[in-house]
């Protein structure tokens, strides 16, 4: 497993589980923060399987620059063709109730679990 500290939150990547769950709260401060969450999207969906799960379901808070981030990892697995992405999401957390499933409209795809 392969951890990220992210300000107040935690990426783990765990490669026999394909999977990245996010806890905590992921606030920083713009784009140029979150190149580093960027780069352990990238590095961990190139040792994942044809399928990566990103479990949300932990995550309490999510500003605009995280979700910017997510969504262009999307689009990025996308033009490659895979991984393919499954998003579990947690439906008492409010910004996931409104954001998630604009995933799906980034990529037909995206397999959205709530």
């Amino acid at each position: 497993m392969n951890t990220l500290n992210a300000g107040d939150s935690i990426i783990t990547y765990n490669q026999s589980e394909s999977s990245l769950t996010f806890e905590g709260s992921m606030r920083l401060a713009n784009m140029k923060e979150y190149d580093v969450v960027s780069q352990f999207l990238k590095t961990s969906s190139e040792s994942s399987t044809d399928t990566l799960i990103l479990d949300l379901q932990p995550l309490q808070f999510l500003n605009s620059s995280g979700i910017t981030t997510l969504s262009l990892f999307i689009l990025n697995c996308k033009k490659k063709g895979n991984p393919k992405i499954t998003v579990l999401g947690n439906e008492s957390i409010s910004w996931q109730q409104k954001s998630i499933a604009n995933f799906k409209k980034l990529w037909n795809e995206v397999e959205i679990k709530i």
